[in-house]
C-alpha cells in the first residue's frame, strides 16, 4: 500500500464497508453531501481529493482522524473538492433553498397535511389529513378474503407525470441553465434517503365496495409515482410555509398552488400515478375483550416521506417481491402484502427487494399466519381506501386483528428497529383516551391516523 495515493481503501476494507455503504453513510450524516460509489472510488484512486467537509465525514465513517485518511492533491491537480469548485453560487443557493423547504416539509408534515385537507373539505375524514373519495369508504370493515383485485396491465398511461412546466417551481437548478427534469433526481443527488430505489409497483385504477369489494389496478413505477406526490408537497411547502417554518396563513387555495390546481380531482385515478400504500393496524385482543396496538416511528433518514412521525405497522406500498412473473401472481394480494411486510418490519426478515426470486408463501413464517386466520385466531379486514392530502398518495387501510396467543408467540421474534425506523417499546392501549390523544396530538402520519380513527369507529365489530 505505499504507492497507494491515500488510505480509503485500505480502511474502507478493514471497516468491512464497500464503496456505497461509505456513500450511503456519509449522506446520512449529512443530507446535504450524497456522494455515490463511484466518487468513492475515484478519492481512493487518486483521481481527485475530497474537500475538508468529506473529510471530516469520511473520518467519522470509518472511525479515524483526518490525519489518519493520508489524503494528499493528486499529482496532476491542485486539491479541490469536486463538488463545491464545480458549482456555480447562484446553483448552490437553489439547491440550498430547495433543501431548506423540503426539510421543512418533512418537519410539518402534519400542520401541511391538515391545510391541504382543508382544500377539500367536503372529503375530509375527521382530523386525519386524508380525504376520501366517493364511496371510498365501505359500510363496515371488509373481511380481505371477499375483495377482488383486478389487474389491467394495459391501463391507460396517466395523462401527468411530474415533468409539467407547473413542477418548476419545485425543482432546483441542476446547473446553471438547466434544473432537474424530475423531483426525483433531485431526491437523488441532493437528499437521498437510504432506502430510495425505483420499483414496479401497482397504480390505483378504481375502488368498489359492493358485492364484497373490488379494487382495479395498472403498472407504474415507485420514481413515476414520487416526481408527481412529493412535488404536490413540496409545493404545498414551498408556498404555506414562512422562514421558521410556520403556516403563512390559516388557510391556503388552490389558486396558490399551480400544480395542485392542474391535477383537478384527486379522486380522477386516471390523471396521475396513484401509488397504494397498504397500511396495517396491528391488534393483539385479549380474552377479556381488551386490546393493545403497535406504532412504528419512521426514521426521516431512512424514508422519502413522513420521517419522523408515528406510523401503523407494517406498511409498505402495495408491489411486487420480484419481477418474476410468479411473483407478480402470488403477490397480487392484499394479506400476501400485509405478511410480507409483517416480518419484514417486526421480525426482521430480510426485504424482498423487488429484484430476486418470489417470496415461498408456503413455508414459515408465512404458513403460521395462514394456519391462524384459517382458525379464526387472527383476523385482517379493509377499513377503506383514501389519499393523503399533502401528496394525494393512495392508501389501503387495513387492520389485523390477532388473539393473545398467537400475537405474543409472535413477538417472541419482534426486533427493536428495522430498516424504515424503530418499533416504539410501548404498547398503545386500544381505549378512546390513547386514540384521542394520538389523534389530537399530530404525531401519527395521516394513514396511521386513518387506520386508527376508522378501527375505534368499529372497535365492538372488530373485536366482538
Amino acid at each position: 500500500m505505499g504507492d497507494a495515493p491515500n488510505r480509503l481503501r485500505a480502511l474502507r476494507e478493514q471497516a468491512g464497508l464497500t464503496q456505497q455503504d461509505v456513500a450511503d453513510r456519509i449522506s446520512a450524516l449529512d443530507s446535504r453531501r450524497v456522494p455515490t460509489a463511484s466518487t468513492v472510488s475515484r478519492w481512493e484512486r487518486g483521481e481527485v481529493a475530497p474537500g475538508l467537509p468529506y473529510r471530516r465525514l469520511l473520518a467519522e465513517v470509518l472511525g479515524v482522524t483526518i490525519e489518519a485518511l493520508e489524503i494528499s492533491a493528486p499529482l496532476s491537480r491542485p486539491l479541490v473538492d469536486e463538488f463545491a469548485a464545480e458549482v456555480d453560487v447562484r446553483v448552490a443557493e437553489s439547491q440550498d433553498r430547495w433543501r431548506r423547504t423540503r426539510q421543512a416539509l418533512n418537519v410539518s408534515r402534519h400542520q401541511l397535511a391538515q391545510a391541504a385537507a382543508a382544500l377539500y373539505p367536503d372529503a375530509r375524514l375527521g382530523s386525519t389529513g386524508l380525504i376520501t373519495g366517493p364511496g371510498w369508504l365501505p359500510d363496515a370493515p371488509v373481511d380481505l378474503a371477499t375483495i377482488r383485485l383486478v389487474e389491467d396491465p394495459h391501463a391507460a398511461p396517466p395523462v401527468m407525470d411530474g415533468t409539467e412546466s407547473e413542477t418548476g417551481l419545485v425543482r432546483p437548478q441542476q446547473t446553471l441553465v438547466r434544473q432537474y427534469s424530475r423531483y426525483t433526481h433531485a431526491i437523488r443527488d441532493l437528499a437521498r434517503p437510504r432506502l430510495f430505489e425505483n420499483r414496479l409497483s401497482w397504480r390505483l385504477l378504481d375502488v368498489d365496495w359492493s358485492n364484497g369489494g373490488r379494487l382495479g389496478f395498472g403498472d407504474t413505477t415507485y420514481f413515476e409515482a414520487t416526481d408527481v406526490f412529493e412535488s404536490l408537497a413540496h409545493e404545498l411547502a414551498y408556498v404555506g410555509l414562512d422562514e421558521g417554518g410556520s403556516l403563512v396563513r390559516p388557510r391556503l387555495a388552490l389558486r396558490d398552488l399551480p400544480y395542485r390546481r392542474r391535477i383537478g380531482s384527486p379522486f380522477d385515478l386516471s390523471r396521475r400515478p396513484v401509488l397504494g400504500a397498504i397500511s396495517t393496524l396491528t391488534v393483539r385482543r385479549s380474552p377479556d375483550g381488551s386490546a393493545e396496538f403497535l406504532l412504528h416511528r419512521r426514521d426521516p433518514r431512512s424514508v422519502t416521506a413522513a420521517g419522523g412521525m408515528l406510523q401503523v405497522i407494517p406498511s409498505g406500498i402495495f408491489q411486487p417481491s420480484s419481477p418474476m412473473p410468479a411473483a407478480r401472481l402470488a403477490d397480487f394480494d392484499l394479506w400476501r402484502n400485509v405478511q410480507r411486510e409483517f416480518f419484514e418490519e417486526l421480525a426482521g426478515l430480510p426485504e424482498a427487494g423487488g429484484d430476486g426470486r418470489p417470496v415461498d408463501y408456503a413455508s414459515e413464517p408465512f404458513a403460521g399466519l395462514d394456519r391462524a386466520r384459517a382458525e379464526g385466531r387472527l383476523r385482517v379486514y379493509c377499513l377503506g381506501v383514501a389519499l393523503d392530502a399533502l401528496t394525494l398518495f393512495g392508501e389501503i387501510m387495513t387492520v389485523l386483528v390477532l388473539d393473545s396467543d398467537v400475537f405474543d408467540d409472535l413477538a417472541a421474534d419482534f426486533v427493536e428497529a428495522n430498516d424504515e425506523g424503530r418499533v416504539v417499546a410501548e404498547r398503545f392501549a386500544f381505549d378512546e383516551g390513547t386514540i384521542r390523544g394520538l389523534l389530537d396530538g399530530g404525531r401519527l402520519a395521516p394513514a396511521g391516523a386513518g387506520c386508527v380513527e376508522l378501527a375505534w369507529r368499529w372497535r365492538d365489530r372488530l373485536l366482538g
